[in-house]
């Protein structure tokens, strides 16, 4: 999934120092309130517990999100929701919505300091392991802890809406951290090519159906540039093409060198045996097609340095295809359109691996709760109103009913003022998209379809499993270095494998992979003894 771009400045480094110079369940109903006293006489039984205190001021909630960053719609969305819900719970929300570039020098670096955060997006590819470790993340279900269970208490409907194999899959030895949205389990790597340029050069949903590996792209990326002569036609971004492994298997070693298959055999059967990818004859086949095609222009010259932003060249439509993760149906494709801004973009997918349950799925999206909130409570009740209470969840999603969105008679939402829905990442990162309304140019059945993908996936042998990096802290940080020296420039084509990549093999070895790769092993054995 997302992986760490280097920066221009390492890319620049690294290709001096070469040459020798210096990216639905219903609104929970109120309870009944009696409105006499039973027959007979008799009184109501007294609660077993003691009656929430009266809201005399509502606490303010710092919810923090990832997105395009701040919109002037922010103050209306907030006051809208601010209204209903604080009657609720006895809390407002402040949004921070913060951009991907920005994410780790401000929201990061920001809940490392302590600053006032109440609730914090993350995701198994976003981080989540190392806040865990770094103690920044709350214990959302500890008997013992000193807000006690807050899911048991405040997350019931959490609890009743999630499927099991997101809060099991989410867990760090036993303890949940943040709460998954409810969404898609599966996600298959695949591709979104442009139907428009598809057209303009003959390639058709049967071509489409016979690419099988990166060679098949070839006569088509030919015609793809001959039709275009000023465009890249494979747009590159944070994902190999066809990449077989398993994302994000031990988190915190760098871009997922060390992991093992994610595809299972014609009988369904997977293959356990953790490796290195970079020495596998699948990265040294990736690495050399991708610089003959840049070679040929086939590339941007420009990929992963600063100011390239494949998303933009998506959005605008200047591109052939591009590797993305997949949701079926073609729900991908159409959320790309809808985000895009673009009212002429027409998209369609390539499918090519079959659906895998994994760890990284279950966590693909989450709210946590900082250690350091002081509003622990109010936040998990505003987490739970996120998966249970319709009118929260499509604030948060689509802004103000009637300003920036409005319900049509089919149930469905017609996008009047898009500012609030595209400075956000969009449905997969609020809460539970079974209470979410679908835009017009959607399938009115999405969100069922979203669930129902995972019906018939293959659950991955690792599900559940999480490694912790800090017996081998030393050797993963000296790995770092030397994937930021390398990684980039080969998988976008800048340096010849050919002379490289032994070099790259040659100094992780010196950086300690073989022991990081003996922990993880060993790890996974311990893990999965106790599964048996």
């Amino acid at each position: 999934m997302v992986r760490k771009l280097v920066s221009l400045f390492l890319l620049a480094a690294f290709l001096l120092a070469a040459c020798g110079g210096p990216a639905a369940t219903p609104e929970p109903a109120a309870p009944a309130q009696p409105t006499q006293a039973p027959s007979g006489g008799e009184q109501p039984a007294a609660p077993t517990t003691a009656p929430e205190p009266a809201c005399t001021e509502p606490v303010t909630l710092d919810l923090y999100m990832v997105g395009s960053g701040d919109t002037p719609a922010r103050p209306d969305v907030e006051a809208a929701l601010n209204e209903y819900i604080a009657p609720k719970i006895c809390a407002k929300v402040r949004f921070n919505i913060v951009g991907w570039g920005d994410w780790f020098s401000k929201a990061i670096t920001g809940i490392q300091a302590g600053e006032k955060m109440d609730i914090f997006f993350t995701a198994d590819w976003w981080q989540y392991n190392e806040l865990v470790a770094q103690g920044l993340l709350l214990p959302l279900n500890d008997d013992n802890g000193p807000n006690g269970n807050l899911l048991e208490q405040y997350g019931k409907g959490i609890l009743e809406t999630l499927n099991p194999a997101f809060i099991t899959g989410t867990q760090v030895n036993g303890v949940n951290y943040a709460v998954p949205v409810n969404k898609e389990l599966a996600v298959p790597d695949g591709f979104i090519y442009n139907v428009t340029l598809a057209e303009q050069i003959g390639f058709t949903k049967e071509d489409a159906a016979k690419i099988k590996s990166m060679r098949d792209f070839e006569p088509w990326l030919e015609k793809a540039k001959a039709a275009r002569p000023n465009e890249y036609p494979y747009l590159v971004n944070f994902m190999p093409g066809f990449e077989p492994w398993l994302d994000g298997f031990a988190s915190g070693v760098p871009q997922n060198i060390i992991t093992m298959y994610g595809i299972p055999d014609a009988n369904g059967k997977f293959d356990e045996t953790i490796v290195n990818i970079v020495e596998s004859d699948w990265f040294r086949e990736y690495v050399t097609i991708i610089r003959e095609w840049r070679e040929k222009g086939w590339v941007h010259p420009e990929a992963a340095l600063t100011g390239y932003e494949p998303d933009k060249l998506m959005n605008a439509g200047q591109f052939f295809v591009v590797a993305q993760p997949l949701k079926g149906n073609g729900i991908k494709a159409q959320e790309i359109m809808n985000s895009s801004g673009n009212p002429d973009l027409r998209v369609a997918e390539i499918e090519w691996a079959p659906k895998v349950i994994a760890t990284m799925h279950t966590g693909g999206s989450m709210m946590a709760i900082p250690a350091l909130s002081e509003h622990p409570v109010e936040a998990m009740k505003f987490i739970n109103l996120l998966h249970t209470d319709k009118k929260v969840v499509n604030i948060c999603l689509y802004g103000v009913e009637g300003k920036h969105w409005q319900l049509e008679a089919d149930g469905r939402v017609n996008l009047i003022d898009g500012s609030w829905y595209t400075a956000h990442p969009g449905p997969w990162v609020w809460g539970n998209t079974q209470i979410q309304y679908v835009t017009n140019k959607e399938d009115p059945n999405k969100n069922r379809l979203l669930i129902e993908y995972a019906n018939d996936a293959y659950p991955h042998p690792s599900l559940g499993f999480r490694f912790n990096k800090t017996p081998v802290e030393a050797e993963i940080t000296a790995l770092n270095a030397v994937t930021d020296k390398y990684w980039t420039p080969l998988i976008y084509g800048y340096i010849d494998p050919a002379t490289e990549l032994p070099k790259f093999i040659e100094e992780l070895k010196a950086a300690g992979v073989d022991k990081v790769k003996a922990e993880v092993q060993r790890q996974y054995d311990a893990w999965k003894a106790t599964k048996k």
